[in-house]
């Protein structure tokens, strides 16, 4: 499990020892044994290493995590003073994204009309293919995310249908890009 975000945290409340595991990719809840001390100096450097005095040396910051404006939105440190534990609410250190390849329309019967697709997307879900609270992005660094409408879904090594679209949400609040609804072509 990566580090929580703000809102499933109720209490914005988090560990350094927690943010530390997850750091060296043990997981946020995981009970390995860190060194200590923990430096947030150390946490928080985007090249990772163990200057700032922590008994671990810290692989680099995941960068396909991205910065949000506000801190409920962050999901990495941005490897500026002041240094803050809120910019690693929902970071997770093992994140990589998926390439998807879909039909885009503004209508989920439209979007299934086509048959084969060579355009392509990304996904953070764990999945082959994204699903529901998943986030869609036009690129594999996590920069921008993919425009409100609906999507039919490709496999994406052959290009053929897997019989499904999903909703691409848009509006602000950090859920445009999440995939909402779905359902068969």
């Amino acid at each position: 499990m990566a580090v929580p975000t703000y809102d499933e945290m109720g209490d914005p409340g988090m560990e350094l020892v927690r943010v530390a595991r997850e750091r060296v990719g043990q997981d946020y809840d995981s009970s390995y044994a860190m060194t200590n001390p923990i430096s947030l100096k150390d946490l928080s450097a985007l090249a990772g290493g163990s200057a700032g005095g922590s008994g671990n040396s810290y692989p680099a910051i995941n960068l396909l995590n991205p910065v949000g404006a506000t801190f409920n939105l962050n999901r990495r440190p941005d490897g500026s003073n002041p240094l803050k534990m809120s910019e690693f609410f929902g970071y997770n250190q093992l994140l990589t994204r998926r390439v998807v390849r879909f039909a885009f329309s503004s209508t989920s019967s439209a979007a299934c009309l086509v048959a084969m697709s060579s355009t392509y997307y990304y996904h953070d879900g764990s999945g082959t293919l994204p699903v529901g609270g998943d986030k869609m992005y036009t690129a594999t660094t996590g920069t921008a995310v993919a425009a409100a409408g609906f999507y039919q879904l490709f496999d994406p090594d052959s290009g053929v249908s897997d019989g499904t679209w999903v909703e691409v949400l848009g509006g602000g609040g950090g859920t445009a890009g999440t995939v909402g609804n779905s359902g068969s072509c």
